[in-house]
């Protein structure tokens, strides 16, 4: 069983109160998934996230050759957050490296805590922000770690999606980490 005490121990939530605490075990419902399990699945309608309390999942994304693991998150990460904030099928599926204990929070529950003005909710609106703002930077580094240094520019398609990722780290202020100029790409 879940405890706010046991939730203590991640940074994300060491600042939070024990009523904040009691209000998310509140609203969450506490799930279980067996290695190998599916969170969430690519394509499907999403309408909740996943706060993971212990084990590791897998980020996925289809690919020709198969699904490609995108990341891996362990235990203090929200993950599936974007369908809390759209409403569309989900871009990733999720699977359990190991047995997981998530609270789900489902999109109605959410909505109506914001509604309500809780506290609560502003301030778990602003960890599922930060955890996106995470994944974007981390998908920013990975993507500079593959392109390295290069004498040819990369091909459109490639630069179109680095100057998509540089509008949306501006858009969220993140700093894209330096690396060496790609002719061709500005």
């Amino acid at each position: 069983m879940i405890t706010p005490e046991s939730l203590r121990v991640f940074d994300s939530l060491r600042d939070y109160s024990p009523r904040e605490l009691e209000v998310l075990l509140g609203a969450a419902r506490e799930c279980r998934f067996a290695a190998g399990a599916a969170l969430c699945e690519e394509g499907r309608p999403g309408s909740s996230c996943f706060f993971l309390v212990s084990g590791e999942v897998a980020i996925l994304r289809a690919a020709p050759d198969g699904p490609r693991v995108i990341t891996t998150q362990g235990a203090g990460t929200i993950v599936g957050q974007m369908s809390l904030v759209e409403r569309r099928p989900r871009t990733a599926s999720v699977r359990a490296l190991s047995e997981v204990t998530a609270l789900e929070f489902t999109r109605d529950v959410f909505d109506a805590l914001l509604d309500a003005c809780s506290p609560f909710a502003i301030r778990f609106q602003e960890q599922i922000a930060v955890a996106g703002i995470r994944q974007l930077r981390g998908a920013t580094e990975r993507l500079l770690e593959t392109i390295g240094p290069a004498s040819d520019p990369p091909p459109p398609a490639t630069q179109e999606a680095l100057r998509d990722i540089g509008a949306a780290s501006h858009e969220w202020a993140l700093p894209v980490p330096k690396a060496p100029r790609t002719p061709g790409v500005g």
